[in-house]
């Protein structure tokens, strides 16, 4: 009987430590609301030139609370998808017939870390890596 109960207690504190260290990992509706900058660096070695309107690679990004558990984001003073996936926040821009994806999966100090994938209807492999993202408080 000793035996079984070692086992079962092996295995709860294994279970245990397997699912904090996945929700540690996701992000919560919570600590994603506010007022962030949002920056791109472009990926070196990329035969990519960005160029925005403004010149610039920062928007300012507002995330407030939707309905019981969803999210709304303004960047740049626009409407913009948002929400989050699978414990990552995704800012999707529509840009006339592409699309810029900002997927923010890591943290970092107070902000959060990811990638920025731009698709486009026409590119034969569906979306092309950009660069990094970096999501701060303001």
């Amino acid at each position: 009987m000793v035996r079984y109960g070692r086992l079962g207690a092996a295995m709860l504190l294994s279970a245990c430590v397997m699912a904090s260290a996945a929700n540690a990992q996701d992000l919560q509706r919570g600590e994603v609301l506010g007022n962030w900058t949002l920056k791109m660096t472009p990926a070196e070695g990329g035969n990519v030139t960005i160029r925005t309107d403004t010149g610039r690679l920062e928007m300012p990004v507002t995330v407030t609370a939707r309905g019981a558990s969803g999210v709304a984001c303004v960047v740049d003073g626009e409407a913009a998808d948002c929400r989050l996936n699978r414990g990552a926040l995704v800012i999707t821009l529509r840009l006339d017939d592409a699309r810029m994806a900002y997927t923010l999966n890591g943290r970092r100090g107070a902000g959060l870390t990811g990638t920025a994938r731009i698709s486009y209807r026409l590119l034969p492999f569906g979306s092309m890596h950009l660069g990094a993202a970096d999501l701060t408080r303001r």
